[in-house]
């Protein structure tokens, strides 16, 4: 049995935490829009930050479970029980629950509530809320046609600040714990009434420190609570999502300082950001980025065409054409620097590029190109590699990809870039032959591989939570479901072994390089910032989540 307090230090099988997406908006605050307003005595009192990338508007609906498209915020109005310190080799740590007990021998857990957590509008945070969220709002999610995601393990109150969850034989997970730390509680007293399919929750109550000032298309502003359980913050007293229509214009307003903290990916931020006296982070995280393959569909339902295409790319030449610093990784999307010797001996060098296996693929497999087209049995197919338009080092990479592809193996790629707001949607119902995404998993290596097992897999047209390769192997999902219960670190590490092999062999996936945060402040209107490179132990200033309101409780206007 093992147990999380707030000063027990808990170390998994990973190194590093998968990236997780911001969900939030943008704003200014009535005062002159220079980084922050005066907060009374000449210092700043807000904080202008983006974490979204380009958006140029925001929609004025804050419920999560909304299948309107446009929705942002769900990591500034709704807190998790626990959060993962990625800088401290993912310990899991104390927020909305000040402990954790995980039993994985019986297949339970419970979780004991802060006593001083409320909503914003200044009811308690219960187990009432815990127990809704996991059990009563999936079933009425699906009743009303909104969005929300089933979990894999039931909730029963013990009393108002004790939940105790179970999962049944068949569905348990030895990263239990973590699926538990991660989950995100809603009020039920506000939830439980309305339809979730047309609900727009425009005056939203939160967990969070920040409570709803302000909404307008261009920009959104937040007050800092004074009744958070965190205490008060000294010196910023305002929050605001600050929009911006492009990376570049990201870049400029961090250096004007009239953006104050982003999340963007920056071509040579040494010399552009850091150099002018700003800050820039660059975290690695478990999981790559790279391109994943429509099984579902011809010709990529051949893993013959499937390596052909990863073996003629050239990953270290694409990253050069934008360059933000990060480097090949292992085909398994495994980065060896996070994972170490979880990762197969023979695949922990970076992938690289080898066009006479790549034309040997397709030449094994009976494939020829014919006018730039894949072809087989008297079939001709036309190929499209999707990308997202609003991430331009992504944007850039993929006219690497379609010239290496023309180069080594003839073929004419159609390069399509879809606006960020509408790649997601399309990947899941399947809409793609081939394309630029997130990859892999962790830290433990149960996690790795869980979106490609085939309980995932639905029809194309229809959107899968999980597995948008369509992939179907019955001996990975075997290998898949062994490792979610198997407590040996010794046997886990061979299970991971395995499944590298199937996963590398089959192709299902192209990785480029390990997935990473990258971060960027102004340092013209705030410090108290962590230094470069980020030192054990430091926590991550991300612009949002626990270690957002950590760091922003420290800042302080630059005098």
């Amino acid at each position: 049995m093992t147990t999380f307090h707030p000063s027990r230090r808990h170390v998994l099988a990973g190194s590093a935490l998968a990236a997780v997406a911001a969900s939030a908006g943008c704003s200014f605050d009535k005062g002159d829009g220079s980084g922050g307003s005066d907060g009374g005595g000449g210092g700043k009192s807000s904080i202008n930050l983006n974490s979204f990338g380009p958006k140029p508007t925001f929609v004025n609906n804050f419920n999560p479970f909304s299948p309107a498209d446009g929705v942002v915020g769900s990591n500034y109005l709704y807190e998790t029980l626990m959060y993962e310190d990625v800088n401290a080799e993912y310990e899991i740590k104390p927020w909305l629950a000040e402990k954790l007990d995980f039993n994985p021998e019986q297949r339970t857990a419970s979780i004991t509530l802060r006593d001083d957590a409320t909503w914003s509008d200044g009811t308690k945070i219960t187990a009432d809320d815990v127990v809704y969220t996991v059990v009563d709002l999936p079933k009425q999610a699906e009743e009303q046609k909104a969005n929300a995601t089933a979990q894999e393990f039931t909730a029963k109150k013990v009393d108002d600040l004790t939940v105790e969850f179970e999962w049944p034989e068949d569905k348990f997970d030895v990263d239990g714990d973590r699926a538990i730390a991660r989950l995100r509680i809603y009020p039920k007293h506000i939830f439980s009434t309305e339809d979730l399919a047309k609900f727009t929750n425009t005056e939203p109550v939160t967990s969070t420190p920040l409570t709803l000032k302000e909404f307008t298309p261009q920009r959104v502003s937040f007050t800092v609570r004074e009744d958070h359980f965190m205490g008060p913050w000294e010196h910023i007293k305002e929050v605001n999502w600050t929009p911006f229509g492009s990376a570049e214009i990201g870049k400029s307003m961090i250096l004007q300082g009239t953006l104050d903290w982003a999340t963007l990916s920056l071509q040579n931020a040494d010399e552009t950001i850091v150099a002018q006296g700003n800050h820039y982070w660059t975290v690695e995280l478990v999981g790559s980025e790279g391109i994943l393959f429509n099984t579902a569909k011809a010709p990529f339902d051949d893993k013959d065409v499937r390596n052909a295409i990863y073996a003629a790319l050239d990953t270290d030449q694409i990253h050069s054409l934008f360059d933000i610093g990060l480097k090949s990784t292992s085909p398994t999307t495994m980065d060896e620097k996070i994972f170490g010797e979880r990762v197969a001996e023979e695949y922990r060098a970076p992938h690289t590029a080898d066009p006479e296996a790549a034309k040997k693929y397709l030449a094994d497999g009976g494939w020829t190109v014919e006018g730039g087209k894949l072809a087989k049995d008297g079939k001709t197919y036309d190929i499209s590699f999707k990308t997202v338009a609003d991430y331009v080092n992504w944007a850039t990479w993929s006219d690497g990809v379609k010239a290496q592809l023309k180069d080594v193996l003839g073929l004419d790629v159609k390069i399509l870039k879809v606006p960020d707001a509408q790649i997601w949607a399309q990947y899941a119902k399947g809409e793609f032959d081939f394309g630029m995404t997130w990859i892999g998993g962790g830290p433990r290596i149960s996690a790795v591989y869980a979106d490609f097992h085939s309980k995932n897999v639905l029809p194309l047209g229809e959107e899968a939570p999980g597995n948008a390769a369509r992939v179907k192997n019955p001996e990975l999902d075997a290998l898949l479901d062994e490792s979610r219960q198997e407590f040996d670190e010794t046997k886990l590490n061979e299970l991971g072994y395995q499944m590298q092999k199937i996963v590398v062999e089959e192709c299902y996936c192209g990785p480029f390089n390990p997935s990473a945060s990258f971060i960027e402040a102004s340092g013209k209107n705030w410090e108290g910032f962590p230094g470069m490179p980020l030192k054990k132990g430091d926590i991550i200033p991300r612009p949002y989540g626990p270690e957002g309101w950590l760091t922003m409780q420290k800042l302080k206007p630059v005098k």
